[in-house]
């Protein structure tokens, strides 16, 4: 999964950081060295980063790994991108092709949630199964009901560069979780989806890491980054 460096994962990038931004993708693929054919010089590169630190402020746990790229997201960008005319809504967030004399064919993929909202939603875990292509929801979140003050979050910091030649394009997204729970908490995974709502919401990467314990007054930051570049 990490080793997604295709046109899908170009894509994939130019469609989360512009929809994180609230920017146009219009002229995203007029540079020749991000479509060069059979060598995809342009790429998805993504990073997660964990850091927990106490009430007072100092850090008790580190962690970082490459994000995992679920299928689902892929997808889900692919028709934010280029829209699903020809094809007909299942009423799932699945859409069916559409032949010529009007009957519907097979299934065309799938595609988990909404496709109007940003992929800037950070969710945490205790799942340690590791991720999969065929991930769409974390395997064991964090809710209200499960570990106060745990539950997923909008990103509270967009820092966005701009590429510019041998610069790569990048954002990161980051959010701080704030435990308030009365029973110490293992944090074991994160994810990404464009949605605050657990139910339907689009999952585009997932990771695991060595558990973090935190107790009440503990906090987790959370740092997703997502680079597209040579």
């Amino acid at each position: 999964m990490n080793s997604k460096t295709t046109i899908v994962g170009l894509v994939a990038a130019i469609a989360v950081l512009s929809g994180a931004m609230g920017l146009s993708v219009t002229g995203a693929f007029s540079d020749p060295k991000l479509m060069t054919s059979n060598a995809a010089t342009g790429f998805l590169i993504g990073h997660v980063e964990i850091e927990a630190t106490n009430a007072n402020g100092e850090l008790f746990a580190y962690r970082q790994s490459d994000n995992a790229v679920v299928d689902d997201g892929e997808q889900c960008i692919l028709k934010m991108l280029f829209g699903t005319s020809g094809m007909t809504n299942d009423g799932r967030g699945e859409y069916l092709a559409t032949t010529s004399d009007g009957s519907i064919s097979a299934t065309v993929g799938a595609c988990t949630g909404i496709l109007t909202g940003a992929w800037d939603i950070i969710a945490i875990g205790e799942g340690t199964t590791a991720p999969a292509d065929t991930d769409v929801i974390l395997e064991t979140e964090f809710t209200t009901a499960t570990g106060a003050g745990l539950d997923r979050a909008a990103a509270t910091t967009k820092t966005w560069t701009n590429g510019t030649g041998a610069t790569t394009t990048k954002i990161v997204l980051k959010n701080t979780f704030t435990s308030t729970s009365g029973d110490t908490e293992s944090v074991t995974e994160s994810g990404l989806f464009n949605h605050t709502t657990v139910a339907g919401s689009g999952m585009l990467a997932h990771q695991t890491f060595t558990a973090v314990s935190l107790t009440s007054g503990d906090s987790i930051t959370v740092t997703w980054t997502f680079t597209v570049g040579d």
